[in-house]
Protein backbone atom coordinates (compact mmCIF):
# COMPACT_ATOMS: atom_id res chain seq x y z
CA UNK A 1 0.00 0.00 0.00
CA UNK A 2 3.16 2.31 0.82
CA UNK A 3 4.58 1.26 -2.28
CA UNK A 4 1.37 2.21 -4.39
CA UNK A 5 1.22 5.50 -2.53
CA UNK A 6 4.59 6.62 -3.13
CA UNK A 7 4.49 5.15 -7.11
CA UNK A 8 1.34 7.47 -7.19
CA UNK A 9 2.99 11.21 -5.17
CA UNK A 10 6.35 10.36 -7.92
CA UNK A 11 3.85 9.99 -10.68
CA UNK A 12 1.91 13.25 -9.87
CA UNK A 13 5.12 14.78 -9.48
CA UNK A 14 5.88 13.71 -12.81
CA UNK A 15 2.76 14.99 -14.50
CA UNK A 16 3.49 18.59 -12.42
CA UNK A 17 7.06 19.05 -14.01
CA UNK A 18 5.84 17.86 -17.44
CA UNK A 19 2.94 20.39 -17.28
CA UNK A 20 5.34 23.27 -16.47
CA UNK A 21 7.77 21.88 -19.51
CA UNK A 22 5.20 21.87 -21.94
CA UNK A 23 3.85 25.44 -20.74
CA UNK A 24 7.35 26.65 -21.16
CA UNK A 25 8.13 25.66 -24.92
CA UNK A 26 5.00 27.49 -26.43
CA UNK A 27 5.60 29.54 -29.02
CA UNK A 28 4.63 33.55 -29.46
CA UNK A 29 3.23 34.05 -32.85
CA UNK A 30 3.58 37.64 -33.95
CA UNK A 31 -0.02 38.93 -34.50
CA UNK A 32 1.11 40.97 -37.92
CA UNK A 33 -2.29 43.19 -37.65
CA UNK A 34 -1.21 44.63 -34.73
CA UNK A 35 2.16 45.08 -34.86
CA UNK A 36 4.22 48.27 -35.39
CA UNK A 37 7.77 48.90 -36.77
CA UNK A 38 8.60 52.58 -36.99
CA UNK A 39 11.65 54.12 -37.89
CA UNK A 40 12.74 58.14 -38.30
CA UNK A 41 15.79 59.80 -39.54
CA UNK A 42 16.84 62.86 -40.31
CA UNK A 43 15.96 63.93 -44.31
CA UNK A 44 16.61 67.28 -45.79
CA UNK A 45 16.51 69.15 -42.45
CA UNK A 46 13.62 67.47 -41.04
CA UNK A 47 12.71 64.15 -39.24
CA UNK A 48 11.14 61.87 -41.19
CA UNK A 49 8.88 59.27 -39.73
CA UNK A 50 7.42 55.88 -41.45
CA UNK A 51 6.39 52.33 -40.75
CA UNK A 52 6.50 48.97 -42.26
CA UNK A 53 3.83 46.56 -41.80
CA UNK A 54 2.83 42.81 -41.95
CA UNK A 55 5.77 42.50 -39.41
CA UNK A 56 5.49 38.26 -39.52
CA UNK A 57 7.42 35.49 -37.08
CA UNK A 58 7.23 33.21 -34.27
CA UNK A 59 9.31 34.20 -30.28
CA UNK A 60 9.55 31.31 -28.18
CA UNK A 61 10.42 33.15 -24.97
CA UNK A 62 9.97 32.07 -21.18
CA UNK A 63 10.77 34.96 -19.09
CA UNK A 64 11.95 32.77 -15.73
CA UNK A 65 14.59 30.14 -18.66
CA UNK A 66 15.69 32.09 -21.18
CA UNK A 67 18.31 29.21 -22.96
CA UNK A 68 16.13 28.32 -25.26
CA UNK A 69 14.74 31.68 -26.26
CA UNK A 70 14.70 32.38 -29.87
CA UNK A 71 13.05 34.68 -32.53
CA UNK A 72 12.20 35.17 -36.01
CA UNK A 73 10.82 37.79 -38.00
CA UNK A 74 9.79 39.23 -40.92
CA UNK A 75 9.51 42.43 -42.52
CA UNK A 76 7.59 43.42 -46.05
CA UNK A 77 9.53 46.06 -47.37
CA UNK A 78 7.16 47.04 -49.67
CA UNK A 79 4.62 47.64 -46.79
CA UNK A 80 7.25 51.01 -46.11
CA UNK A 81 5.20 53.89 -45.37
CA UNK A 82 6.58 57.33 -45.19
CA UNK A 83 2.98 59.41 -45.58
CA UNK A 84 3.76 60.31 -49.46
CA UNK A 85 3.20 57.66 -51.88
CA UNK A 86 5.38 58.69 -54.21
CA UNK A 87 8.51 58.84 -51.69
CA UNK A 88 7.40 55.03 -50.57
CA UNK A 89 7.77 53.94 -54.27
CA UNK A 90 11.65 55.58 -54.70
CA UNK A 91 12.59 53.34 -51.33
CA UNK A 92 11.13 50.74 -52.89
CA UNK A 93 13.79 51.33 -55.29
CA UNK A 94 16.85 49.62 -56.43
CA UNK A 95 18.88 52.46 -55.22
CA UNK A 96 17.38 51.76 -52.02
CA UNK A 97 15.80 49.11 -50.53
CA UNK A 98 15.70 47.25 -53.88
CA UNK A 99 11.94 45.30 -52.93
CA UNK A 100 11.69 44.00 -56.23
CA UNK A 101 15.14 41.29 -55.07
CA UNK A 102 15.13 41.83 -51.39
CA UNK A 103 11.24 41.85 -50.20
CA UNK A 104 11.54 41.24 -47.02
CA UNK A 105 13.77 42.24 -43.72
CA UNK A 106 14.84 39.20 -41.93
CA UNK A 107 15.79 39.19 -37.69
CA UNK A 108 17.04 35.75 -36.41
CA UNK A 109 18.49 36.21 -32.86
CA UNK A 110 21.19 34.35 -31.44
CA UNK A 111 21.57 34.82 -27.86
CA UNK A 112 18.84 36.57 -25.06
CA UNK A 113 20.17 38.09 -21.92
CA UNK A 114 18.09 39.68 -18.83
CA UNK A 115 19.29 43.34 -17.76
CA UNK A 116 18.01 45.58 -14.72
CA UNK A 117 15.80 47.50 -17.88
CA UNK A 118 13.97 44.11 -19.29
CA UNK A 119 15.77 42.20 -22.00
CA UNK A 120 18.37 42.40 -24.63
CA UNK A 121 18.16 40.48 -27.79
CA UNK A 122 21.37 39.60 -30.19
CA UNK A 123 21.11 38.26 -33.46
CA UNK A 124 21.06 38.83 -37.22
CA UNK A 125 19.60 41.69 -39.51
CA UNK A 126 19.49 41.25 -42.91
CA UNK A 127 18.51 44.32 -45.43
CA UNK A 128 18.82 43.65 -49.03
CA UNK A 129 21.78 41.24 -49.46
CA UNK A 130 23.73 42.46 -45.85
CA UNK A 131 23.18 40.34 -42.88
CA UNK A 132 25.21 42.22 -39.61
CA UNK A 133 24.36 41.57 -35.81
CA UNK A 134 22.54 43.68 -33.68
CA UNK A 135 21.38 44.41 -30.06
CA UNK A 136 18.16 45.23 -29.17
CA UNK A 137 16.88 46.39 -25.62
CA UNK A 138 13.70 45.00 -24.92
CA UNK A 139 10.26 44.86 -22.60
CA UNK A 140 7.89 41.88 -22.47
CA UNK A 141 4.81 42.43 -20.80
CA UNK A 142 2.12 39.11 -21.06
CA UNK A 143 -0.90 38.19 -19.96
CA UNK A 144 -1.82 34.63 -20.03
CA UNK A 145 -2.59 34.23 -23.74
CA UNK A 146 -0.78 37.28 -25.20
CA UNK A 147 1.86 39.57 -24.57
CA UNK A 148 3.70 42.53 -26.23
CA UNK A 149 7.46 42.79 -26.71
CA UNK A 150 8.94 46.82 -26.99
CA UNK A 151 12.22 47.77 -28.00
CA UNK A 152 14.28 50.64 -30.00
CA UNK A 153 17.79 50.50 -31.66
CA UNK A 154 19.67 52.45 -34.23
CA UNK A 155 21.26 51.38 -37.35
CA UNK A 156 23.34 53.11 -40.00
CA UNK A 157 21.96 53.25 -43.92
CA UNK A 158 25.43 52.88 -45.13
CA UNK A 159 26.26 49.51 -43.65
CA UNK A 160 23.06 48.25 -45.50
CA UNK A 161 23.54 50.04 -48.53
CA UNK A 162 19.88 51.96 -47.93
CA UNK A 163 20.67 54.88 -50.72
CA UNK A 164 23.70 57.09 -50.99
CA UNK A 165 25.61 58.98 -48.47
CA UNK A 166 24.63 62.70 -48.65
CA UNK A 167 24.28 65.52 -47.01
CA UNK A 168 20.47 65.23 -47.45
CA UNK A 169 19.16 62.24 -45.68
CA UNK A 170 20.90 60.91 -42.34
CA UNK A 171 22.65 58.15 -41.81
CA UNK A 172 21.24 56.71 -38.41
CA UNK A 173 18.19 55.52 -38.54
CA UNK A 174 16.36 54.75 -35.04
CA UNK A 175 13.86 51.30 -35.36
CA UNK A 176 11.01 51.53 -32.83
CA UNK A 177 9.23 47.66 -32.22
CA UNK A 178 5.87 46.94 -30.93
CA UNK A 179 5.11 43.59 -31.41
CA UNK A 180 2.13 41.86 -29.81
CA UNK A 181 2.18 37.83 -29.92
CA UNK A 182 0.01 35.45 -28.62
CA UNK A 183 0.23 32.23 -27.83
CA UNK A 184 0.23 29.06 -29.53
CA UNK A 185 0.06 25.26 -29.43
Amino acid sequence: MIKALRLAVIGLLFLSASAYTVQAILNWKIDSEKAMVKFSLQAHGQELIGNFKGATGEVKFDEKDLTNASVSCNIDISTINTGIESRDKHLQSKGFFDAASAPFGRFMSTKFEQTDNGYTVTGNLTIKQTTLEIRVPFTFNASEDSGLFKGSFTIKRSDYKVGEADDEIGDPVTIYLELPVVKTP
